[in-house]
């Protein structure tokens, strides 16, 4: 019975989620969580070093679901205007596909006056995928195992002898941050290169390149002025407006949000969709999801939890 549920879940996703298939990157909620994952650009902005960590579980209540996890760590070299970044992640999907990163930045910062400056970031990433074909039912499998006659035999099919077990390529990005005073802008274009990822011998599956642009200020409810000291940390009390615009391909995404901060609590509330635009793969409104965010900050650590209320076709009983 659970094989069966297993495979129904599958037909569920597909049938009624198909911009699922054609995704490319991981989607998040939280981006300035962890901001290396938007632009290699921010690697040690503000002469600050720190380490991130971000684990998304996209659709708990489905077997198929995504796990997403990373980790990024950047430290500042004031001395020379700059800052390096790595970024480890590890994406899950379906328990069968898994794509590991390991990614290096750099970042040159330019001090255009007292209150402005411009980043520009690179980044080369390493990257491995794979298929587990372990658990995966076969063909031949199905009419035993939906009439209970047995579990079937295991052969698969032809075409998983062209299968590449693990495929390994470089991917290419580069960002430009612009901030002037509590104001920021940037753009950012990931693979570049256009790296081949098909698992499969003698068939392409080409990277799009990635188009992304942000937008964000700051409101001070209490100093005009915010540098990202710790001590201005503490104190904080500010209200972010915020934008996120990507665009893969034939797929546009946008996130409109604020952040209020009151020291030591945070909130923030997103809307990702684009209501006036219809899904390319159906007829339906472009809207995704509503997102919220609680968490609490002291001195140098934070810690926060977000939850996405599916609002697409898929619904709530994804659980989000």
């Amino acid at each position: 019975m659970k094989k069966v549920f297993q495979i129904l879940t599958y037909v569920f996703m597909f049938a009624l989620c198909p911009k699922v298939t054609f995704a490319q990157d991981p989607q998040l909620s939280q981006y300035y969580a962890t901001p290396l994952l938007i632009s290699p650009a921010f690697a040690g902005i503000n002469n600050t070093s720190k380490i991130n960590f971000i684990h998304r579980n996209q659709w708990p209540n489905l077997m198929a679901n995504y796990q997403y996890s990373a980790i990024t760590a950047e430290l500042a070299l004031p001395l020379h205007d700059a800052g390096i970044g790595l970024v480890m992640s590890n994406d899950v999907q379906f328990s069968n596909l898994r794509t590991t990163t390991f990614a290096a930045q750099y970042a040159y910062h330019i001090v255009t006056s007292e209150d402005q400056h411009i980043s520009f970031g690179v980044q080369a990433a390493y990257i491995n995928k794979g298929l587990d074909l372990s658990n995966l039912i076969w063909q031949d499998q199905l009419k035993d195992i939906l009439t209970g006659a047995g579990t079937g035999s295991s052969t698969p099919d032809p075409i998983i002898s062209q299968l590449i077990p693990n495929k390994q390529y470089i991917d290419l990005g580069t960002g430009v941050l612009l901030n002037s005073g509590n104001t920021w802008f940037g753009l950012n274009v990931d693979h570049i290169n256009q790296p081949d990822k098909s698992l499969f011998n003698g068939s392409s599956n080409v990277l799009p390149m990635k188009f992304t642009a942000i937008l964000g200020t700051k409101f001070q409810l209490g100093n005009k002025f915010y540098d990202g000291t710790i001590e201005d940390m503490k104190r904080e009390k500010s209200f972010s407006p915020v934008v996120h615009f990507k665009k893969q391909g034939p797929y546009s995404q946008l996130d409109l949000g604020a952040y209020l901060t009151y020291a030591p609590l945070i909130a923030g509330v997103w809307y990702r969709g684009i209501p006036i635009q219809k899904s390319t793969a159906d007829n339906f409104a472009s809207r995704e999801s509503l997102v919220f965010l609680l968490g609490y900050r002291k001195d140098n650590f934070s810690i926060g939890y977000s939850y996405d209320a599916t609002i697409s076709n898929l619904g709530p009983s994804s659980g989000g």
